[in-house]
């Protein structure tokens, strides 16, 4: 900032000044419009009618017309009288008091101010009213009784007691809506316009101890900050260098705490010192006197020459007007009040001057004072005002506080200037080092692939095949093992140390695709473009060429070059595009930011260097990511150049080479040579590495009840990878090369897990987490994401996905079992949860629908045998259903659950008889299969909830509907309806009562056997349709439950 300072002109010094006070200015005015209160109701002849103010909208100013009875005492209950005068408030009263006939009136005296005030009858409202300012003292009535006051207002000088602080009453206005404020006031002391020279407000008690709250806070906050600078000050004067600048500016910082304390809004001093009205005018004219001196003092240095002659006297007339103001009568010091005023005004006026005067020759050290001055001498400025005019707004402290922070750092600049070499110094080292240290983590994490690729083929070999390889060979796949282990920690050192002196990183090489690099990179980096219109951009063809380099290591330079370009533009785009030239496969990464010229181009692969100047303002910038991309990419034996236009953006290239037939059999080697093939059985690596492994009829029977898991990654290899971590745990899995691959088989069957890289092509592994949450809950399907950076951010992005879990590759075999393991076991414990509640469901005979069952039968049996008969037969038949033995978790035919809904609804309506009705609307749908209890309970709801709410009962439409490829179940009634989807409230304390258990049960099952839940619409007092949709291609493919 400094040297940006010293390069200013004097012009740009006047502009920014200039721009400075307009801002303080502007501020300022911004904060009385926001406390004006001019668009309100105002009295009239001693009269405001606030009938029908809305009292939401704030306080209200009793600005306007009193009654005013001079040399008179009211106390309330009085009509107006024919004497009464008409006052404005605010105001003074000199003009009303009979005086000695001079101009301005006469301010000693004593009266009574009254306003009659109407509000809306009947209100139980609490009301408060607020007086910030009576001279010199007043006591209120308000119907009749005595609030409060301040001071001792009386008719006799010899028994009143002047005091004029703020207070606030609180009251109730009478039945009729009326209240009535009296104020008796009196002066005897104060030469200045007397009266209530500033608005009364009138509120809700709560607004106005709201604003009260606030006010003194304000003040408060100020009185803080200006101790707290005065008392440092004063600390280092005693114990440093002895420099008087800090004693002179404790007694600044002081001085101003003092007067602003005793003479302004809250008067805060007032409320913890005993100081009465003559004191405090003497505490805050003695405070002015020693703000003009010590201000002078502070920039005596800087100080013109002619002000030096002038400057002994100036200090005698500050310690005069000192001296005065402790032994003058209050009354004294009032008439010679614009004298300090002055005073006050001369030395603002000459410092500002000086330091103009200076500036250019020492910008750094002065324009921050300036700031101070044009900060302090607009609070000077406004507080004139307010005292002038009574202005009616809240205490406004920020001036000078930023005019106290300005003046601290100029007194505190040098010390700051001594040090800053030295801690900027130190801060460069140790963000190296982190950096540095952050750069050969990951390092030494990527170079251990290779060894743990071998532990984990060897680890997977061993368990699955233990029991057929001879004793021997399993004895020597544990020493292999052991030694593997203990290389991985000696490699984890040696790396180490091999880092700090060369910084050359083993490369792995494989073919992968560029696409899916910049398809997840871009994803991670979704969230840095929020608030902003930069929009990240993608152009690179889905079918680009596959490039043979460190997959891990690309990933670091996309991400490092994206980063930076989002970094630095805050409009337009950030695109990525490759194409192929001369054998090379050329990826740029441009964008419409900054931009950067020649210079600054020839240092920006420099380690730690940042390039422009708003570099400072971006949190984390990458002084050291350029280099490092630099570095992998030289790792690579290619080139990375820049290309920029200060204005109006850069691009970075760099090359890569492109995956040939040769790249492919190396490929293809280092996998053999990792053991792949071995840890497979005779059907894996199919010759395309199609997207699902291939299944026997044989094994998909054998495997019908072991977990399921979906396994995507764009790269086969590292696909049989993970199957052969995985295989020993005896895993149903299914492997896929692309998410939307995965999107598309992700009905065809239940899934306990999904298993996902997030490094995919069109749709990055965050994307596909996204979509799957929005049809599958976290606990309905977990899923695991595997991912080659492990910083906090991307973990984070991860788990904002919806992901349950993530594993940083390369991946550790015993870490993968464990995770899965963990994630299926939810999974399990979800299905079993809804399992039970399905049984729970299929088993339970109401007691009360029992009871009711069976009262109704013995009745009938008096009066109408045949129909007992009927009623027996259904109530068996219910029974019957209700105790087959089903798979609660398979499908039944339709023609199983309708006759269940049927035998339940005989009883019920033979129960309800002419109040429940019921309408079958059925289409032909002889093969359509459906979770077992899914119509009753529906039909269940409808009347419990629905048509019985009713006193004449209602109708019940039960509707199948038969379409080409689906089928739509409906029930709807015309009961009372609902006001809330009660499949909404399900997570909620005591939802399932409410809602019903059925129907979330019924809705989960149909989610996980269809992919769609049941579709509720209501109104409250016309009634309720449910309905759901089952697809016939997956109903004709499940199998019939079993029953016996």
């Amino acid at each position: 900032m400094a040297m940006i300072l010293k390069r200013m002109s004097q012009r740009k010094i006047a502009i920014a000044a200039v721009l400075f006070a307009l801002a303080l200015i502007g501020a300022r005015m911004a904060w009385i419009s926001y406390f004006d209160q001019t668009d309100q109701p105002r009295a009239a002849d001693g009269l405001l009618d606030l009938r029908g103010w809305d009292w939401e909208r704030g306080m209200v100013a009793l600005d306007g017309q009193w009654e005013f009875y001079p040399g008179q005492w009211l106390t309330g209950g009085e009509s107006s009288r024919p004497d009464a005068q008409k006052i404005t408030v605010p105001g003074g009263w000199n003009a009303y008091l009979p005086g000695d006939g001079s101009p301005d009136g006469q301010p000693f005296g004593y009266g009574s101010y009254r306003l009659m005030i109407r509000v809306d009858p009947g209100t139980d409202t609490t009301f408060s009213v607020r007086v910030p300012s009576v001279r010199s003292s007043s006591t209120l009535y308000v119907n009749g009784r005595k609030l409060a006051g301040s001071g001792v207002p009386s008719d006799s000088q010899q028994t009143y007691t002047a005091r004029n602080l703020p207070y606030v009453a609180s009251f109730t206005a009478d039945r009729s809506g009326s209240i009535e404020l009296i104020m008796r006031v009196a002066n005897y002391k104060d030469i200045r316009p007397s009266g209530i020279i500033r608005s009364v407000k009138l509120g809700t008690e709560g607004a106005i101890a709201r604003e009260a709250q606030l006010s003194v806070s304000l003040q408060g906050l100020a009185a803080v900050v200006f101790l707290i600078h005065a008392g440092y000050a004063l600390i280092l004067y005693l114990i440093g260098t002895r420099e008087r600048k800090l004693l002179f500016f404790s007694l600044l910082t002081f001085s101003v705490m003092t007067m602003d304390a005793f003479g302004s809004n809250e008067k805060v001093l007032h409320q913890y010192l005993p100081v009465d009205y003559d004191w405090g005018f003497k505490f805050v004219h003695l405070s002015m006197a020693g703000v003009a001196y010590s201000l002078l003092q502070c920039v005596s240095q800087q100080l013109p020459a002619f002000w030096r002659r002038i400057s002994p006297w100036f200090s005698l007339l500050c310690g005069g007007a000192a001296l005065f103001a402790l032994f003058l009568p209050a009354t004294y010091i009032l008439k010679i009040q614009p004298l300090y005023g002055a005073v006050v005004a001369v030395s603002v006026v000459v410092t500002i001057i000086s330091m103009v005067r200076t500036s250019v020759k020492d910008v750094a050290g002065n324009v921050p004072l300036l700031f101070a001055l044009i900060a302090f001498a607009n609070n000077s400025l406004w507080w004139s005002i307010d005292i002038l005019t009574g202005i009616k707004v809240m205490y406004y402290p920020f001036d000078l506080i930023l005019s106290t922070a300005f003046y601290a750092s100029v007194w505190f600049k040098s010390y700051f200037q001594a040090h800053a070499e030295m801690k900027g110094l130190a801060a460069k080292l140790q963000d190296a080092d982190k950096k540095k240290d952050q750069f050969l983590a990951n390092t030494s994490h990527e170079l251990r692939n290779p060894l743990h690729g071998i532990l984990n083929i060897s680890q997977g070999v061993l368990e699955r095949e233990r029991y057929l390889l001879q004793e021997r060979s399993v004895k020597e796949l544990e020493v292999v093992l052991s030694v593997g282990r203990r290389m991985s920690l000696i490699l984890n050192d040696l790396l180490y140390a091999m880092s700090l002196q060369e910084n050359a990183p083993r490369l792995q090489y494989s073919s992968f695709s560029i696409h899916s690099v910049a398809t997840g990179v871009l994803d991670m980096l979704q969230s840095m473009r929020e608030g902003t219109s930069v929009k990240l951009v993608n152009d690179i063809p889905d079918d680009f060429p596959r490039v043979y380099a460190d997959e891990n290591r690309v990933v670091q330079i996309v991400f490092n070059l994206l980063h930076n370009a989002v970094k630095f533009t805050y409009e337009g785009e950030v695109a990525i595009r490759a194409r192929v030239d001369r054998g090379k496969v050329l990826v740029s990464v441009s964008d419409t930011g900054i931009g950067m010229d020649e210079e600054a181009m020839k240092r920006i692969f420099e380690p730690y260097e940042q390039i422009g100047e708003d570099s400072s303002r971006i949190e984390g910038g990458f002084g050291l990511g350029l280099s490092i991309c630099k570095q992998l990419i030289s790792l690579h034996g290619e080139s990375l150049q820049v290309d920029s236009i200060p204005g109006q953006g850069s691009e970075f290239t760099f090359s890569l080479r492109l995956a040939d037939s040769r790249s492919g059999e190396e490929e293809r080697k280092s996998a053999a040579s990792a053991a792949i093939a071995r840890a497979e059985s005779a059907a894996s690596l199919s010759a395309d590495f199609g997207d699902v492994a291939a299944k026997s009829e044989e094994d998909r029977l054998s495997s019908a009840d072991r977990p399921r898991i979906l396994l995507i990654d764009d790269d086969p290899v590292n696909l049989k990878v993970l199957e052969s971590i995985l295989t020993f745990e005896s895993y149903d899995m299914t492997s896929v090369t692309s998410a939307n691959r995965a999107l598309d088989i992700l009905d065809e069957k239940e899934w306990d897990l999904i298993v996902s890289d997030v490094m995919l092509p069109r749709m990055s592994g965050y994307e596909l987490t996204r979509a799957i949450r929005t049809r599958y809950s976290i606990s309905e399907l977990p899923i695991l994401l595997l991912t080659a950076r492990s910083q906090p951010e991307d973990i984070s992005f991860g788990f904002q996905a919806g992901a349950n879990e993530y594993v940083t590759k390369p991946v550790e075999a015993l870490e993968l079992r464990s995770r899965v393991k963990a994630l299926t076991d939810v999974k399990k414990s979800f299905r079993e949860r809804l399992r039970m509640e399905s049984a729970w469901l299929h088993a339970q005979i109401q007691p009360h629908f029992l009871f009711n069952t069976l009262t109704a039968i013995r009745a009938l049996s008096e009066i109408d045998l045949d129909r007992m008969r009927k009623m027996l037969e259904a109530f068996g038949n219910h029974l019957r259903d209700k105790f087959k033995l089903h798979n609660i978790d398979g499908p039944v035919p339709i023609e199983e659950e309708l006759s269940l809904v049927r035998s339940y609804l005989q009883i019920e309506q033979e129960r309800y008889e002419q109040r429940l009705t019921v309408s079958w609307q059925l289409d032909e749908c002889k093969d359509l299969r459906i979770p077992l209890l899914t119509i009753q309970p529906l039909v269940e709801n409808a009347i419990r909830h629905g048509v019985m709410k009713r006193s004449e009962g209602g109708v019940i439409e039960i509707r199948v509907s038969d379409f080409a490829t689906y089928a739509e179940i409906e029930v709807k009634d015309d009961g009372v309806g609902m006001d809330e989807n009660p499949l909404m409230r399900k997570g909620e304390a005591g939802a399932d009562l409410e809602a019903g258990i059925g129907l979330i049960n019924t809705d989960r099952r149909l989610k996980r056997m269809y992919g769609k839940g049941l579709r509720i619409r209501s109104l409250p007092g016309r009634g309720t349709s449910i309905s759901f949709i089952v697809d016939k291609n997956v109903s004709a493919n499940l199998p019939v439950s079993p029953r016996e």
